[in-house]
């Protein structure tokens, strides 16, 4: 029986050696920043603002890693460049999620997501496994808008886009999300989505002193994420 069992264990490292090292170099198809943590707590995937991997972004995976919290970070301004489709994306993000939580041995992951990133995320919860969507604790979107083109925009990045023509609406995918979802704004940013957005039972928004960027605060930000479970 001894002999049996280390058998079994050597046999199945062969088999799943492989596939996990096919896995990784998927991972190096996307343009992800990870920040692990040997801490038990849940997973964060973090979709960046069109900015892309800037300071706002990785201070506040930084933050969040100090506080136990393993990132995988999503820079959307290299992903976007490229026409995308809400499909597509949670194609890619399962693949993303389904390597890390296993490497990493998790059985939580939390969403956030950072304006651009915070619209395109919106549409993700829906779109996931049964067992990914039973195993998501909440989604923080930081800034959301009312709409998004699933492509990265000069015109957005510079500040003069809207947020209210594009093609895909954020607010009909808040409804659909399976776990709780807290959108939250700054005092100071020029809003139009805030007022606009009406709560629910499982969608909450939240106002925190602060421009669009809450005055580059990740540490109360990383703060309310963790507070959103």
């Amino acid at each position: 029986m001894k002999y049996f069992k280390i058998t079994f264990f050597a046999l199945l490292i062969c088999f799943s050696g492989p596939v996990f090292s096919q896995g990784k170099a998927e991972m190096s198809n996307y343009p992800l920043h990870v920040s692990p943590s040997a801490d038990g707590k849940a997973v964060v995937i973090y979709l960046t603002g069109d900015g892309g991997w800037n300071s706002f972004s990785q201070s506040l995976s930084a933050e969040l890693q100090k506080n136990g919290y393993a990132v995988v970070a999503l820079d959307t301004r290299k992903y976007f460049w490229d026409q995308k489709t809400p499909d597509q994306l949670a194609r890619d993000i399962q693949r993303i999620l389904d390597y890390y939580m296993k490497a990493w041995n998790k059985s939580s992951w939390m969403l956030v997501g950072y304006s651009f990133g915070a619209d395109t995320g919106s549409f993700l919860p829906s779109r996931l496994t049964k067992s990914s969507a039973i195993q998501l604790e909440s989604v923080v979107l930081l800034s959301p808008g009312f709409s998004t083109g699933f492509v990265t925009k000069i015109s957005n990045m510079l500040g003069f886009g809207g947020t209210d023509k594009d093609k895909y609406k954020v607010y009909p995918e808040l409804l659909k999300s399976p776990a709780p979802v807290l959108c939250v704004f700054g005092k100071d940013e020029d809003s139009d989505f805030y007022p606009a957005l009406k709560p629910t039972a499982n969608i909450k928004k939240m106002l925190i002193p602060g421009n669009h960027k809450f005055n580059d605060d990740t540490k109360l930000i990383a703060k309310v994420i963790i507070q959103s479970k």
